[in-house]
């Protein structure tokens, strides 16, 4: 009788514990710290990841869907992103991959993107983080010109 009273408390107090821990989980995710961004980025306020659409903030018309963002898959280098555009193909939004590893992806697709756009002769004027729940998913890139269809050159397939 009292070994089966100790595992009844022992069981609870594990079951406590176990709330105890999801609640901080919780708790931990929902006051997360802003991610970690380029310092091109630096003083912009973001865009939440999981608020914008295709029509907002950005009116991407261009290789965007609905239901994931931007859907151009291209590399440089190696490293992986999706690509969309804003009509006159001054704003490229820019998403790397959506797992723990999104910040650093992310930094380093914008600068690859960035080495590129320098080199070919593009100011970049304006670059604004993507970002929700301390992650960095991608980055908004304005230029001073059209500058979109240098991204044809980097398309993977599926």
């Amino acid at each position: 009788m009292r070994m089966s009273i100790n595992f009844m408390i022992l069981s609870k107090l594990r079951q406590a514990l176990v709330a105890v821990g999801l609640i901080s989980i919780l708790l931990t995710g929902c006051a997360s710290a802003p991610a970690v961004r380029v310092s091109d980025a630096e003083g912009v306020e973001p865009v939440s990841a999981l608020a914008m659409s295709c029509k907002k903030p950005f009116a991407l018309t261009k290789d965007c869907s609905s239901w994931s963002g931007p859907t151009k898959r291209i590399s440089i280098d190696g490293n992986k992103l999706k690509v969309a555009a804003n009509a006159d193909n001054t704003v490229t939004v820019m998403f790397s991959k959506n797992n723990a590893k999104a910040t650093q992806a992310s930094n380093l697709g914008y600068e690859l993107m960035k080495k590129e756009l320098v080199t070919r002769g593009f100011t970049i004027v304006k670059v604004t983080p993507i970002e929700s729940s301390g992650l960095m998913f991608g980055y908004a890139i304005q230029t001073d010109k059209p500058a979109y269809q240098i991204w044809n050159e980097f398309v993977i397939e599926k």
